[in-house]
C-alpha cells in the first residue's frame, strides 16, 4: 500500500514539475518610447515553417501589454512589434514579463525566465565576438591588397583564434545550458563557424540530455544525415563544371535565367524567410554585395520559401537589392534536387562562363574569394 501511494505522490509530483515548464503561459511587460502598435507573440517551429501567430493586441497608451499562449514543450517563440524588431522568447515559466525600450531595444530586461534572458545574453556575448572576427576579415583584406605577407601572416593568426574561440564560447554554452530551447537556437548560431561533425556531436549530446524534445531530435536528425553524406566542399561533384540552368519568376512574376547573367561573376545564394541562420547571414552578404557590386559580379538570390508575402517582406527587411527568383515551393523545388543540397544556406559561386567554381560558401569565405578574384 504505501509503494502504491508513493508511487501516486510521485506521478503528481512529476506532473506538477511538467506543468511549470508546459501548458498554458502568459507574456506581459511595458515598452517605452513607442508608438501605438500592434504587438504578436509568435511560435517559431523546430521543423522550419514560417512563425505561426498565437497571439496579438494593440498596445496600450501606458506601453503596457499582454498576451497568453499554449506550449507543448519548451520552445522558441518571439514577441513581435508591428513596426520594429523582436524579442526572443521561451517558454520555460508561466509568467513571463519584459521590460523594454525603444531607444535602447537591446537592453531589454527579462523576469520569470531563464531561457530567454540566457538567449538574450548569449545574442549579445556572441555578436560582440562575431563583429571582432569580421573586423579581422576587412584588415585580412586590405593586407592582401597591400600584399604585406608578414602582416598578413599574423592576421590569418588571429582570425584562426577567432573562430577557434568562438566556437569554444558556444560549445561551453551549449553544453551548460539547462533549456531544450536554448540548445536548439545556440545549435543553429554555431553552424555559422562550426564544421557539421562538430555541430552533429553538439546535437547527439543535447538530444541525448532531453529524449522527449522533438525539435533537439529533430535536429539531432538533420545533422547525422548531413554528416553522413556531404562531402567536402573542395570534392563537390559541381566544381569545374557548368551550373545547372535555373529558370525561376522574380518578384514581379517575371521568369530569370540564370544563363542571363553569363559574363559575370555571380552567387547563386539559395535561402528562405524562414531560416534562421540565413537571416542572419544577410546583413554581411549586403556588406560583400556593396563592396564588389561594381567589380563584375552580382548575387542572384534563390528563394525557399513558399509563401510569397514573407519573402517580399524578408527581401525589404534585409535590405536585399540583387535579383531575387523563387517558384515558392520550399524543398519541392527543382533547384534543390538539380544542386544537390539539403540544408540552406547554400550558396554556389560562378564564373564568367557559367563555370562552378566554389561552393558553400559564408559571407567572410566570399569576401576572401572576390578579394583574390579582383585584386
Amino acid at each position: 500500500m504505501k509503494k502504491i501511494i508513493l508511487s501516486f505522490l510521485l506521478a503528481i509530483l512529476l506532473l506538477a514539475c511538467q506543468e511549470k515548464k508546459h501548458g498554458a503561459f502568459v507574456v506581459s511587460g511595458l515598452l517605452t518610447n513607442a508608438p501605438e502598435q500592434k504587438i504578436l507573440l509568435q511560435e517559431i517551429p523546430f521543423a522550419g515553417e514560417q512563425p505561426i501567430t498565437l497571439d496579438s493586441a494593440t498596445l496600450k497608451k501606458n506601453g503596457t501589454f499582454e498576451l497568453r499562449a499554449m506550449g507543448k514543450e519548451e520552445g522558441l517563440y518571439r514577441l513581435q512589434l508591428e513596426k520594429g524588431p523582436a524579442i526572443l522568447v521561451v517558454n520555460d515559466g508561466k509568467s513571463i514579463r519584459l521590460k523594454i525600450d525603444m531607444n535602447h531595444f537591446r537592453q531589454y530586461q527579462v523576469e520569470g525566465s531563464e531561457a530567454t534572458l540566457a538567449i538574450h545574453n548569449l545574442m549579445e556575448d556572441y555578436q560582440a565576438k562575431d563583429s571582432a572576427l569580421y573586423q579581422t576579415f576587412i584588415l585580412l583584406d586590405s593586407l592582401q591588397k597591400q600584399k604585406n605577407d608578414s602582416a598578413m601572416t599574423v592576421a590569418l593568426g588571429q582570425r584562426d583564434l577567432q573562430v577557434k574561440g568562438i566556437n569554444s564560447f558556444i560549445s561551453d554554452f551549449i553544453k551548460k545550458s539547462p533549456s531544450p530551447a536554448v540548445k536548439y537556437y545556440a545549435i543553429g548560431l554555431a553552424s555559422r563557424t562550426m564544421q557539421t561533425e562538430e555541430l552533429k556531436n553538439l546535437a547527439i549530446a543535447s538530444a541525448n540530455d532531453f529524449k522527449e524534445h522533438s525539435g533537439l531530435a529533430k535536429l539531432k536528425s538533420m545533422l547525422t544525415v548531413q554528416s553522413a553524406t556531404a562531402p567536402p566542399a573542395a570534392n563537390d561533384p559541381l566544381i569545374n563544371k557548368q551550373a545547372p540552368e535555373i529558370s525561376l519568376p522574380d518578384v514581379n512574376g517575371k521568369m530569370v535565367s540564370l544563363s542571363s547573367f553569363k559574363g559575370k561573376y555571380v552567387l547563386v545564394d539559395f535561402w528562405a524567410s524562414w531560416c534562421g541562420p540565413c537571416r542572419a547571414e544577410n546583413p554581411k552578404l549586403v556588406a560583400v554585395y556593396q563592396k564588389y557590386k561594381d567589380k563584375n559580379f552580382t548575387i542572384l538570390g534563390v528563394s525557399l520559401d513558399e509563401e510569397k508575402e514573407y519573402w517580399l517582406q524578408a527581401i525589404k527587411a534585409d535590405q536585399l537589392t540583387w535579383t531575387h527568383i523563387s517558384e515558392l515551393k520550399k524543398w519541392e523545388s527543382k533547384v534543390v534536387t538539380d544542386y544537390g543540397f539539403d540544408g540552406i544556406p547554400y550558396s554556389v559561386l560562378i564564373d564568367p562562363s557559367g563555370k562552378v567554381i566554389a561552393t558553400k560558401l559564408r559571407s567572410a569565405e566570399l569576401d576572401q574569394q572576390l578579394a583574390q578574384i579582383f585584386k
